[in-house]
């Protein structure tokens, strides 16, 4: 999963609180279905045939009379996860590619037509998570000056959806990860980020919740110096989802002394080294 941060110092901070509105039963499994088709794509060795995957998860979840029968803001999820995975793929395929900008940015510019729409109603928790997964691929092809003041607004609202759902281990992983790549004097914190982590790992419902936890759990800890519970989790991993593909890669890349952290922030050094 790519990430791509901008965080400054800024001398304000916006204060409030998310208190999420249920869905109904139905609603969350659509998005569970969704996280489910999300996890598979580890399945596949390569990007373009996890795209096709999730281009038939589309088709076949916008016929799925659970979605249809939907609220408008599930519908909004789902299609921000869906979009978020596809985005990702585009990215591990060609970063450099042209349409990931146009991509990225028409999902970006339907959070921001959302919001407006509906600003006087309250939103669920997950979508702050999954509009600020979209947001965060976004930030690199937006000014500079709003990319800050969003990095801000989306740790308040990370804050906030973990105050308010700390057995939410979706809401835990992305929180760390916003701890784990900003920098400290941006408000940065691997050790909330690995606490965060070991909550998603403990807290974790969802097979795309278990495995990403343990996944980047276990980054952190190959970062620490503790391999023996970094490859406990890798395996644990391959448990819950047999086959997959992405378990092999993290293990290259440690075993050539990287991190999928690492990785993650300086994929073309790192690939340039490797002869990826």
């Amino acid at each position: 999963m790519k990430k791509t941060f901008s965080f400054f110092v800024i001398l304000f901070c916006v204060i409030f609180s998310i208190t999420s509105k249920d869905f109904s039963e139905n609603e969350n499994n659509l998005i569970f279905k969704t996280l489910d088709a999300r996890l598979k794509t580890r399945l596949y060795e390569t990007p373009g045939k996890a795209i096709s995957s999730l281009n038939e998860f589309k088709a076949a979840i916008e016929a799925d009379a659970d979605y249809i029968n939907a609220g408008e803001e599930v519908k909004f999820v789902v299609q921000n996860m869906i979009v978020l995975e596809t985005y990702n793929y585009m990215y591990a395929e060609d970063m450099n590619s042209k349409e990931l900008k146009p991509y990225i940015l028409e999902q970006y510019d339907k959070i921001e037509n959302f919001e407006k729409l509906h600003k006087s109603e309250e939103f669920s928790a997950w979508f702050y998570l999954t509009s600020g997964d979209v947001i965060n691929s976004s930030m690199q092809f937006i000014p500079q000056a709003t990319a800050i003041k969003l990095g801000l607004k989306e740790k308040d609202e990370y804050d906030s959806v973990v105050q308010n759902n700390p057995s939410l281990a979706f809401g835990r992983i992305n929180r760390a990860l916003w701890y784990y790549f900003a920098p400290a004097i941006g408000g940065g914190s691997k050790t909330v980020a690995k606490a965060d982590f070991e909550k998603a790992v403990e807290c974790a419902a969802s097979d795309y919740e278990k495995f990403y936890s343990r996944i980047y759990l276990s980054q952190v800890y190959y970062d620490d110096g503790n391999l023996s519970d970094c490859k406990k989790l890798l395996e644990e991993c391959d448990k819950i989802l047999p086959g997959n593909v992405y378990t092999s890669f993290i293990r290259f890349l440690n075993d050539n002394k990287y991190s999928l952290l690492f990785y993650t922030n300086n994929r073309e050094k790192v690939e340039k080294k490797l002869g990826l």
